[in-house]
């Protein structure tokens, strides 16, 4: 799905970075399973940011190796920056002398949807670094962080729009109460804040620890949050919670690498595009269940579209990484954080896909609860299961960084009692899962999947 199309301007810069060999990350893993692991007697011992590092750094002699090889490229210590626990080393170079290092070519790529990227299929480095780096991006992975509200449906039939708006006020006109069940409290054409208490069990939930817990999600590709948005929301919804909207205490959005904030109407083009439908969504729905636990948006710059004949240098890195690094650097981080976006898991290449995975684990070390949608197309779309190692096979697509062990992944539902899988026939919605091909399944997994997947039998066998 994607085609070259030209060559880069010479003067485009390329924000390298290199993942060094982590020295000691099965002892991290070890951690990770034994503080997350509700019967174990570790339970909930998370380890700090420093213990992470110390776990996680790369050895001396890989340091020193990747230094000198770029001091050999005319590439100085002073122009470096590293992760905190120097795992990651950074350099801005122009994409020529990154043609030099890697012994590559750099092309522009566009995709069937109109999205550019500058990339590198192949790249080579010296052989005596090989057991000293993992992976060098951007180079070969053609993955996009796209946000999962593609199969967003508008109600355009007048019956159905009365059917939905009634619903909606009868909704709001009903009284919360624990007392309330889900009959009373739901619709299947009008899902709100108090249908999703009331069925999840927290329509009286109390924060057992005010001022220290919070809840964080991930904007990308020029998403923002808009206050005024999210306070018509709440105004029908959660009117108690509508203030918070325009509390930057209470909801903080934090801007990494030029990330958007545009908190003016949207004009014309971007009504079309749907621009902030994803961030208005997620703050929306978030704060309509969990208040009054605090909200943080992180909304992160890259990955915007590339132009060939633009004569500024365009960040094209890839957005997880950006904010990953950021949020490792912090000190105090939300309890859980919530991603709405993804891609198939064969645009990654599978030693990028490990080194984002081990990233997470050092946040899920550190007690932080990161949830991924699990994807808007089940198995895959419909005409595009296939692989795209030059081979074309018929194959299920599993998505990034849905499959990755270190994460939980949240598929969707729909209707009331029962809850069953979602599936929409009108625009081809089915909720995605988290299978993988890069990634062994856990061991705690095996009381869940090994019987799901006995029970498909030789259905899809081959």
């Amino acid at each position: 799905q994607w085609n070259r199309i030209g060559q880069p301007p010479a003067d485009h810069v390329v924000k390298l970075q290199i993942a060094l060999k982590q020295s000691r990350f099965d002892e991290l893993e070890r951690h990770l399973y034994e503080v997350s692991d509700p019967d174990h007697r570790r339970y909930g011992e998370h380890l700090n940011s420093d213990e992470v590092n110390d776990l996680v750094k790369p050895g001396d002699d890989s340091l020193n190796l990747v230094q000198e090889w770029l001091r050999d490229h005319g590439i100085g210590e002073d122009r470096l920056s590293y992760s905190p626990a120097k795992d990651w080393v950074k350099v801005s170079l122009h994409v020529a002398d990154v043609e030099r290092l890697l012994n590559t070519k750099y092309a522009v790529y566009k995709h069937v949807d109109g999205t550019h990227l500058v990339r590198a299929p192949t790249w080579s480095l010296p052989a005596h670094l090989h057991q000293h780096i993992d992976t060098i991006q951007p180079t070969n992975s053609f993955f996009r962080a796209a946000p999962k509200k593609s199969n967003v449906m508008p109600v355009t039939d007048g019956e159905q729009e009365m059917s939905v708006l009634s619903a909606v006020q009868r909704m709001k006109a009903t009284n919360p109460s624990p007392d309330l069940d889900v009959a009373e409290a739901c619709n299947v054409s009008a899902v709100t804040p108090l249908c999703l208490r009331t069925l999840y069990g927290t329509i009286d939930y109390e924060p057992k620890v005010p001022g220290k817990n919070k809840i964080g999600f991930t904007n990308y590709l020029g998403e923002t949050s808009n206050r005024s948005d999210v306070f018509l929301f709440l105004n029908q919804f959660r009117p108690e919670a509508a203030q918070v909207a325009f509390n930057e205490f209470r909801f903080r959005i934090e801007i990494i690498a030029n990330g958007d904030n545009q908190q003016t109407p949207n004009n014309a083009t971007q009504l079309k595009a749907g621009k902030d439908l994803e961030g208005n969504l997620d703050a929306e729905t978030i704060l309509g269940i969990s208040y009054p636990t605090p909200l943080i948006a992180y909304n992160t710059g890259g990955s915007p579209p590339f132009r060939p004949d633009d004569s500024t240098p365009t960040n094209t890195n890839e957005p997880y990484l950006v904010w990953v690094q950021y949020v490792l650097a912090q000190r105090d981080l939300p309890q859980v954080i919530s991603t709405s976006y993804g891609d198939d898991e064969q645009t990654v290449p599978p030693a990028f896909a490990r080194r984002v995975c081990n990233q997470f684990a050092q946040l899920g070390a550190r007690g932080v609860s990161l949830l991924f949608a699990s994807g808007d197309d089940g198995v895959g779309p419909d005409g595009s299961c296939f692989t795209n190692d030059g081979k074309n096979t018929s194959a299920f697509l599993p998505s990034f960084p849905a499959g990755c062990p270190h994460i939980t992944t949240v598929g969707a539902t729909k209707n009331f009692n029962p809850e069953v899988a979602a599936f929409d026939p009108r625009n081809g919605f089915v909720s995605g899962a988290g299978f993988s091909n890069y990634f062994r399944r856990p061991s705690y997994q095996d009381a869940a999947v090994k019987p799901y997947v006995t029970s498909l039998g030789d259905q899809f066998k081959g």
